[in-house]
């Protein structure tokens, strides 16, 4: 049951490892582009409209979610830090009920309390504890795991959700994760919490994705290649979906994931200003992972990197901006995912990338790494074929 599901970052890495998944949506294109995927999609689009008891989801055993948090993203300022600290309370006392009855009467409190808020949205990161508690009280069947996940500013509101969910029966932690680390070819953090029903153990360690890749510093050089034959070309993985050989590989750069629609070495001029300066973008080549992809990321500049008379790189003419399928890509999505929507820069700024998630999902489910042939798979997935009676459809 995946909550604020987005294209499928989740849910397409669910798919691979062979688990049946169902989100809940909220915007039309984007469950255009769920269906152009073949993901399930629930009827309803609000997750605050829905709950565990519902025909369409009551049978689900895993809870995941990503609840837009925009209003954590000023977590340095004081408004930011009062809504961490007003969901911490509130989150308080929904994890205080013990029984339905009080658990409604005091989720009514809560509702109106975030309603209320100068940014309702606030109340959306309270949506998959009402989920979790709703199953165990009125569902009387808890989730056996939940993965949340979102921008780092979060961190601090999963911690405190980890400590509750021990209180109710759960092992749960929390961590923050580099997605360069996984393999992903851009340097985006996500917190994640891990949370796994186990009354009798509560309190013991949750197991965490381990990184496979290097983490990407600015001025640090990026490992060498491993020494080893090269396979023949039909035999070889490619650099985006391989999994490490050895005990941790080389960062997966911008030009790896590009090698097919961009051969020359190349400069990715972010739209953001660095260091609170709006003149001085950031810049990486391609032999760097980008910056965090967001749905501005056709704002970037690409310009081609040539070698001078010295040997030096030094920058040439502007190249075309990136594509919706090379943004795709960039977070790891396969590159025949089917888009939908004339804009799609959103829906793909916004999801959690799928090489990502088969990581977190392969700890929270197997406590152990992802299996190869994921990755092969991931490479390898293709949108399912759609007959003339279904093209068109807004999804189950």
């Amino acid at each position: 049951m995946d909550l604020f599901a987005g294209p499928g970052g989740l849910d397409i890495a669910a798919a691979i490892m062979g688990v049946e998944s169902i989100g809940v949506e909220w915007d039309d294109p984007t469950r255009a582009t769920r269906d152009a995927a073949g993901l399930l999609t629930t009827v309803e689009k609000d997750v605050a409209a829905l709950g565990p008891c519902d025909p369409q989801v009551v049978d689900a055993n895993v809870l995941t979610g990503g609840p837009p948090c925009q209003s954590f993203s000023v977590a340095g300022n004081r408004e930011g830090h009062k809504a961490l600290k007003d969901v911490e309370r509130l989150a308080d006392c929904l994890v205080g009920a013990r029984d339905r009855k009080s658990f409604d009467a005091i989720w009514g409190e809560v509702k109106r309390e975030t309603d209320s808020m100068s940014d309702s949205r606030t109340g959306f990161v309270l949506q998959p504890l009402r989920w979790i508690m709703e199953a165990k009280l009125k569902r009387k069947k808890p989730y056996d795991v939940v993965v949340l996940e979102q921008v780092p500013t979060v961190l601090p509101v999963w911690n405190h959700y980890a400590k509750l969910l021990r209180g109710i029966g759960y092992a749960a932690g929390a961590h923050l994760l580099h997605a360069e680390a996984f393999g992903v070819p851009q340097t985006r953090r996500r917190a994640v919490l891990i949370a796994q029903w186990d009354p009798e153990s509560a309190g013991r360690d949750v197991y965490f994705p381990e990184a496979t890749h290097q983490q990407y510093r600015k001025g640090v050089e990026r490992l060498p290649l491993p020494p080893q034959e090269d396979p023949p070309a039909e035999q070889q993985e490619s650099a985006l979906f391989a999994r490490p050989k050895g005990p941790k590989d080389r960062w997966v750069s911008v030009g790896d994931a590009l090698a097919t629609t961009r051969p020359r070495d190349f400069v990715l001029v972010s739209n953001y200003g660095s260091g609170g300066d709006p003149k001085n973008r950031g810049r990486r080549t391609s032999e760097e992972p980008a910056a965090t992809i967001t749905g501005k990321f056709r704002r970037n500049r690409l310009f081609l990197l040539k070698e001078n008379e010295a040997g030096e790189k030094e920058i040439g003419e502007e190249l075309d901006r990136l594509s919706p399928e090379e943004g795709g890509l960039l977070q790891s999505f396969p590159a025949r995912y089917p888009w939908q929507s004339t804009d799609v820069a959103q829906q793909i700024g916004n999801a959690v990338p799928p090489r990502l998630s088969l990581h977190i999902l392969s700890a929270a489910l197997l406590r152990e790494r992802p299996k190869k042939e994921w990755f092969g798979r991931l490479a390898e997935w293709e949108p399912p074929a759609r007959s003339p009676e279904t093209d068109g459809s807004e999804g189950p």
